[in-house]
Parts: C-alpha cells; sequence; structure tokens
C-alpha cells in the first residue's frame, strides 16, 4: 500500500501519514522512543512516571484545561508505556484538525512541571505499585528486556519513584520529548492542505538538548539461549503454567513468514498445537501463541495453562509437534493461512487506530516496509511450503528457546531440569 507518505523533517522528528479519505475520523498517534530499555536501577520508572505527568499539564495547558479540551472533541487522550518507547494517541472528528495538532504540539513545549504536579502523580504511581502482582508473564517479559543495565518494572519501584529529584525528571523530560526522538503518525480523513500544515508546524520545532535520541540494544542472550535462560517459579494448587519464547532473528527469519508461522503453530483455532493438545488429546483449555515486538527485536510465544499432573506429558507433545512442523508443512495449510492474512490486510485500511499503529510500531522498529500492504499481499501470495518449513527450522532451535514455567512442586515434578533439557535436545 503506497498511500503512505513519509516526511523526515530538519529537526530529525518523522512524520508519518495514510489518508483513508472513505472514513469519518481522523487519528494522531506520537510515538516516543523510551521506557524501561533506556533506564538504569536508579531511574527505573520514569518514563511511565513522565507519560503520567502528561495528563498533569502540557505546556500551559493544565489537567482541568485537557479534560475540557478533550470533552470538546467527544475523545480521550490515551497515554501507554512499553519496554521501548511512549506512546500518545486520540482519534476524533476531522473538523478538530487544527486543535489536535495545536495539542499534540504541546508535548514539545519544553516546560516543567511545578513540584506539586510531580508530587501529586508520584503518589499515583505508588498506589499502582502497591497493587502490581509479579506473575510468570511480566517475569518472562522483564527477563526478555534485559539489558546491560538490567531488567526493570515499568513503573519502577517504590524507592526510586520516591527518590526520584524534580531534576532527573526535567532531564528525562528533555531528552523523551524532542523532535529527534519523535514520529507522529496520521491516519484517516484529511487533506492535502492538513498534510502541509503539520510538516509546516513540526518542521518548525527545536531540539532542546545536545543528548540524541534513544538507540536500542540487542536484548542479553538473544538467539544465544540455553539452559541458563529457562526459569521454573513455584506456585500452590491451580494448573502449571507454560511460557514458551522463540527468539525471531531477522537475518534468518523474514518478519513475513514469521507471522504465518506463529498461525500454524497455536495463533487460531486451526493451528497445530490447538488441534491436537486440545481437540484431540484435551490436555488444555485453551493453547496459543502470538508474535511479540519489542522495537526492532521480535519474538514467538506459545501459552497454555495444564493440570499439574499434565504438565510433562504436555510439554513432550509440544515438543514433538514443534519438531514434526520442522519436517513437513501441509499445502492445504498454507493456503487457508494465506487467505487468513490477505483479509486482514484488507481490514487495515478500513481502521485508523489499526493502521496508526502499523506505522508507528513500524518506525519504532526501523522497518517502515510493513506499511506497504500491496507489497505484502504479493508476498503471501509468493510464500511456498518450503520457505515456511525453512522459517521453522530456524526459529524453532534450542538457542532460541526459553521456557518459563510455573507449577505446584508437590503436584508436578519438583527438578524440571532434566526434563527441559530432553526437550531442548529434541530440537537440536
Amino acid at each position: 500500500m503506497s498511500a503512505m507518505h513519509e516526511h523526515r523533517l530538519p529537526n530529525g522528528m518523522t512524520l508519518l501519514c495514510c489518508r483513508q479519505a472513505h472514513l469519518h475520523a481522523i487519528e494522531f498517534g506520537l510515538y516516543f522512543k523510551g521506557g524501561t530499555l533506556y533506564e538504569n536501577r536508579q531511574n527505573q520508572g520514569v518514563c511511565h512516571l513522565l507519560e503520567h505527568l502528561c495528563f498533569r499539564g502540557l505546556g500551559d495547558l493544565d489537567a482541568e484545561g485537557l479534560n475540557r479540551l478533550m470533552a470538546r472533541f467527544g475523545a480521550e487522550l490515551d497515554g501507554a508505556t512499553y519496554s521501548e518507547g511512549v506512546v500518545f494517541r486520540l482519534k476524533t472528528h476531522p473538523r478538530f484538525f487544527d486543535e489536535v495538532m495545536a495539542l499534540f504540539l504541546r508535548f514539545f513545549a519544553d516546560v516543567p512541571w511545578t513540584q506539586a504536579q510531580i508530587d501529586a502523580e508520584k503518589q499515583v504511581v505508588l498506589r499502582q505499585l502497591e497493587q502490581e502482582e509479579c506473575d510468570l508473564e511480566e517475569e518472562a517479559a522483564r527477563r526478555y528486556r534485559k539489558t546491560a543495565a538490567g531488567a526493570f518494572s515499568l513503573m519502577g519501584t517504590a524507592q526510586s519513584i520516591t527518590d526520584m529529584s524534580a531534576a532527573t525528571i526535567r532531564r528525562w523530560q528533555r531528552m523523551v520529548f524532542q523532535p529527534q526522538n519523535a514520529c507522529l503518525c496520521v491516519t484517516g480523513n484529511f487533506s492535502d492542505g492538513m498534510e502541509t500544515a503539520l510538516c509546516e508546524a513540526l518542521g518548525e520545532l527545536e531540539n532542546r538538548t545536545d543528548e540524541p535520541p534513544f538507540s536500542q540494544t540487542v536484548p542479553l542472550g538473544f538467539c544465544m539461549r540455553d539452559e541458563r535462560s529457562d526459569f521454573v517459579m513455584d506456585g500452590e494448587g491451580g494448573q502449571a503454567k507454560v511460557h514458551l519464547a522463540f527468539d525471531l532473528d531477522e537475518d534468518r527469519v523474514f518478519p513475513l513468514t514469521g507471522d504465518v508461522l506463529n498461525a500454524f503453530t497455536a495463533g487460531n483455532g486451526d493451528s497445530l498445537l490447538f488441534q491436537t493438545l486440545r481437540e484431540e488429546l484435551a490436555l488444555v483449555a485453551e493453547i496459543d501463541s502470538s508474535i511479540e515486538e519489542m522495537g526492532m527485536f521480535r519474538r514467538l510465544v506459545i501459552r497454555y495453562d495444564v493440570r499439574q499432573e499434565y504438565l510433562v506429558e504436555s510439554l513432550t507433545k509440544v515438543f514433538e509437534l514443534l519438531h514434526r512442523l520442522c519436517l513437513y508443512v501441509r499445502p492445504v495449510r498454507l493456503t487457508q493461512t494465506r487467505m487468513q492474512f490477505t483479509d486482514n490486510l484488507v481490514f487495515y485500511q478500513d481502521d485508523v487506530s489499526d493502521m496508526n499503529e502499523l506505522m508507528g510500531w513500524g518506525w519504532m522498529a526501523d522497518d517502515l516496509s510493513r506499511t506497504d500492504l500491496d507489497a505484502q499481499a504479493q508476498m503471501y501470495d509468493d510464500l511456498t511450503c518450503e520457505d515456511l518449513l525453512d522459517a521453522a527450522q530456524s526459529v524453532f532451535r534450542p538457542e532460541n528457546l526459553a521456557c518459563s514455567i510455573q507449577r505446584d512442586p508437590a503436584l508436578a515434578p519438583r527438578n524440571l531440569k532434566p526434563i527441559l533439557g530432553r526437550l531442548r535436545a529434541m530440537l537440536a
């Protein structure tokens, strides 16, 4: 889909515009690099706190004024912090274009928050931390995003938030909210004049710090996993939880083949693992897989819950099936999956939010080719069973695998290391 216009502005900022003139909405998505990947033990949680503070005030617009503006738009400003970025999005009617543009320019106003605003928002984050529970998924994600500085919670700790100074917050505000560290994505119903106005307004913004934008590094252990990458958590009663993550090496696995392989594995109701473990053997109630992205890096994650006494049996069956997928791919399954993906590409063009997200995270991953939907559709048509077989053999390997399991040692084997070692050997 060649309808996306990319503008690289003189200040280093990126503007991505995709016109969907048949729709009745417009969406602004502002993507900043930042998050736990760039924090350390002392300042962990600062990017999440910055996201919160934006709702206390943007430039000379306080929280009350922001709420009034949202009421006028009939919309809400959404904000979220991820391990690799901070994102703000707003969908509204095109007639509010000028006002929404003015609002998003305020993120670069370089006006410091007051100590009262900081203290108030710190208390909100501290209440969130009190309610946070570390489970298997969070621990697995934390290990995956580990850098040389460590692996940290998105919200930080009570100690790091309490001790965070206004000077630290101010420094990070200027590093994160600078044009050269940002991408604005606009999707929906807008005109050539609106696009030109955005280029002019954003191009006048200045970088107010000499510190460069964030640059992502390789996660520790990426595509170099071994038994030390596995971990087992104790739990009492209930079902055992399984989380199997395979790193995707972009030099060996093209993103499109990774997505199709995910659908084959457990990404839909017709998938290999779903049909076997749920429909035939009834070992699990549900099993799914998904492609998780962290900036430029991707992994395929298989998840399921299982009765404690069936844990080893289920793991053995999963690894047997993954090994089988490395040996043979059924042409009929590829045909069915190809049709599903081709239909999904059409749906992107009818949703301002899906298209906005596609562009924003494509920029974050430094891969805007994923926004060319026409080219992707052609690649799906050209995909062969041999291509998918090569992808499976490249993905399902021990050096890509991190196993995370939560089980009750009173009901399941206490020592899972020998079992996991045997299963790893099946993929060698």
